[in-house]
């Protein structure tokens, strides 16, 4: 089996790929930055977590976001199986934001409107017919 050529990719599955990758690797920093911040009594205070709890939260941040940017690097390949996962996630987003629009009043409804645009116009661009042909390819 040969794997496409990054040339051969859609725009769109690129611009998807770019934005999985920004996004997995904030998930990365993040969770560093809650194990570092870990020991501090205003951050369990805050998020109402002990210490060992704030880094067990750090720690499987960073394995969720490690893992993102793995099958990130699947989805730029060409893994049809990592796109239908991506659908699936981005599917996931899109009801979360339409709960968010439909059950809450004001900002918290406005929050909303923003994961489910972007999951729609995402989901587009990983299940057109060129993104398709792109996956399809053996």
């Amino acid at each position: 089996m040969t794997t496409p050529e990054a040339t051969d990719r859609p725009g769109g599955i690129t611009f998807v790929v770019v934005l999985a990758y920004i996004g997995f690797i904030f998930e990365i920093l993040a969770g560093i930055l809650i194990m570092i911040e870990a020991d501090e009594v205003s951050q369990q205070l805050r998020s109402g977590m002990t210490e060992d709890q704030m880094m067990a939260a750090g720690i499987v941040t960073v394995v969720i976001g490690v893992i993102g940017v793995l099958l990130t690097g699947a989805l730029a390949r060409g893994s049809n199986v990592v796109r239908i996962l991506f659908g699936v996630w981005v599917a996931f987003q899109v009801a979360g934001g339409l709960y968010a629009m439909l059950s809450h009043d004001g900002v918290r409804r406005g929050a909303g409107i923003v994961p489910v645009v972007f999951g729609i116009v995402i989901l587009y661009l990983l299940f057109n017919q060129r993104a398709h042909d792109y996956f399809a390819k053996d």
